[in-house]
């Protein structure tokens, strides 16, 4: 296995897990607000990842390094809702074709950002990258 793969599995599960509980546990206001987030990577990297996940911090630019979350939020009080890993372009590329019904890359991961509130009638706010 890959040091990139494997480095995806320790928090595959957790945004799993995540999705599921916010799906279920907390109801968003009328709106939503869907965009992406980028971390970048701080510490170890390369075949060292195995040793554990680096430590990263949130930056306002896109980083050379690092990890992007696509996610949507409550619109009245910004709690996080749900999450998307952006991992390789690859990855990227396979997983968005399948059930898209033929949507562009943008609007297949918009309507899974807000799968589990589909038809309630909420305003989602997004940018053009979702379109």
């Amino acid at each position: 296995m890959s040091w990139e793969h494997y480095r995806w599995l320790l928090v595959d599960d957790f945004v799993e897990e995540f999705n599921a509980h916010m799906a279920q546990a907390f109801a968003p206001s009328e709106h939503m607000c869907v965009d992406e987030s980028i971390s970048r990577w701080y510490g170890q990297g390369g075949h060292w990842i195995n040793m554990g996940l680096p430590i990263y911090v949130a930056i306002d630019r896109k980083p050379k390094n690092g990890c992007e979350i696509q996610n949507a939020a409550c619109g009245q009080c910004g709690v996080m809702l749900r999450l998307k890993l952006v991992k390789t372009a690859a990855e990227e590329s396979t997983t968005t074709h399948v059930h898209n019904d033929g949507l562009l890359h943008g609007t297949a991961v918009l309507k899974f950002l807000v799968a589990p509130w589909r038809f309630s009638g909420r305003v989602v706010c997004a940018d053009s990258y979702f379109a």
